[in-house]
């Protein structure tokens, strides 16, 4: 057997292109020029099989860089979405014809304004006021009450002039369900997923965008002089929630007008090549979690909250419209009011893992402009009006160490130290079973060779 093997290992040697082996193998050679060759291929072996796993893990770890474009003039960029939220979500007609038709009173019993303030803590329900409820929890007939179905039927109607710069489309207000109660969304790529209505779900909108050159990219409503607004800006690629930056309010005779200077990072389409870990990002096509078929940081928060409310009540609140599971009665809510606080905690504080978007875009409020009409045509307007300074530079992250790199890094290693190409990592790989093969049937016919010489001697 060891013949064999000594054999196999000479023939192996003679036949393989790998640099220093050949060298090795030869039966006439010295042993201390033997033991000096297996060094230096050992080393040399060491060495590439270093610095392949170094670039292996560099292609697994930071495979990534950010650079900066600089050519602004050619830039179409996305105009600032904006949510709007009725300061009052009341309308008082509708909600007098609610009362008498849900519970049969009306304004002149005694009852009927305990129902009106349970009417207005669940029109501007939110995490921060769910405690509000606490005055309610001894009236059992307020348990069963659908409050997804009473936010509909008593919430004013939108009504005003919405104005952008682009006059060749005309832009409308979505209804959406939030977490800080209805409120209407305009520009929202991911509106769809919070709307009131059922229709629209997964089609692709058309956002604004505005190049470079267009001195005026704004946009203007003029809303019902009895209605004030807050109102939220916001990336189209995000939504409204619970934890969104502060509203701006535009009070009665009030103009306020604000610009906003965009930071936009900008992920090339070959990171899609990259697995999310490589690239520490997600597009917005690839969901972290099947509620929702798509990805932003803001749904992802959202997603957090309503599993974690699950979890601590059993129960997700009405304005989860589109998420499933069973939805909170009163009592329900008031569990979720005593744990309002850890709900709406950063999301790294309740084991929320949402990674960063692949497509970034912040916008910076500049100075706001509030004009205060006190006489006039204007007197009782109000209007808000915001607008985008086009910027002069983007970040755009794209491979800085792709696969094909990976490739030609494997390569040159092995040939810098073994001189190992690709035909002859195939050759390698060939003589290697080739010589197992052989090895393996010379064994097995020298241990039937074995028996038959013990037969034939006892024979004798």
């Amino acid at each position: 057997m060891r013949i064999l093997f000594i054999a196999l290992l000479e023939k192996f040697s003679k036949q393989t292109t790998v640099h220093g082996l050949h060298i090795i193998g030869i039966s006439k050679l010295h042993l201390l020029e033997r033991v000096f060759w297996i060094i230096i291929v050992a080393a040399a072996a060491a060495g590439a099989v270093a610095i392949t796993y170094s670039n292996w893990m560099r292609y697994l770890a930071n495979p990534t860089v950010v650079s900066i474009q600089k050519d602004f003039r050619n830039w179409l960029n996305p105009f600032p979405a904006a949510t709007g939220c009725f300061i009052n979500r009341i309308d008082n007609k509708k909600a007098d014809n609610y009362i008498q038709e849900k519970w049969g009173v009306n304004s002149s019993d005694p009852i009927y304004d305990h129902y009106m303030s349970f009417i207005r803590v669940i029109s501007n329900i939110s995490y921060s006021n769910l405690k509000n409820l606490e005055q309610f929890s001894g009236d059992l007939s307020l348990q069963d009450v659908d409050m997804f179905d009473l936010s509909l039927k008593v919430h004013p109607d939108i009504t005003g002039t919405l104005v952008t710069f682009d006059t060749k489309r005309k832009t409308f207000w979505t209804p959406v369900m939030s977490e800080l109660g209805i409120c209407f969304s305009v520009n929202s790529l991911f509106s769809n997923y919070l709307s009131l209505r059922d229709n629209g779900i997964g089609k692709r909108k058309k956002i604004l965008r505005c190049h470079y050159l267009n001195g005026l990219c704004y946009a203007r409503f003029d809303s019902d002089p009895e209605l004030p607004l807050k109102y939220y800006i916001h990336s189209y690629l995000e939504v409204v929630h619970a934890t969104a930056d502060p509203p701006l309010l535009v009070h009665e005779s009030e103009e306020l007008e604000i610009n906003y200077r965009m930071q936009e990072t900008e992920s090339s389409p070959s990171l899609k090549y990259l697995s999310p870990s490589q690239r520490n990002c997600r597009f917005y096509d690839e969901p972290i979690s099947a509620e929702l078929p798509v990805y932003s940081s803001s749904l992802c928060y959202i997603i957090c909250r309503y599993k974690l409310a699950l979890r601590l009540c059993g129960c997700k609140p009405f304005f989860y419209h589109k998420l499933d599971g069973k939805v909170c009665n009163l009592s329900g809510l008031l569990c979720l009011a005593r744990h309002a606080e850890d709900i709406i905690k950063p999301p790294s504080q309740i084991n929320c893992n949402c990674p960063s978007p692949c497509d970034i875009i912040t916008y910076f409020p500049q100075v706001p402009k509030v004009t205060k009409w006190e006489y006039g045509y204007f007197e009782q307007r109000i209007t808000f009006r915001w607008a985008l300074l086009s910027p002069t530079t983007k970040f755009i992250r794209d491979v800085l160490f792709g696969f094909e790199d990976l490739v030609v890094s494997f390569g040159g290693t092995l040939a810098l130290f073994l001189g190992i190409s690709f035909i002859s990592a195939i050759e390698l790989i060939f003589l290697i079973a080739e010589n197992i093969y052989i090895y393996c049937k010379g064994r097995n016919n020298i241990q039937r060779v074995k028996p038959a010489r013990k037969l034939k001697q006892n024979l004798c």
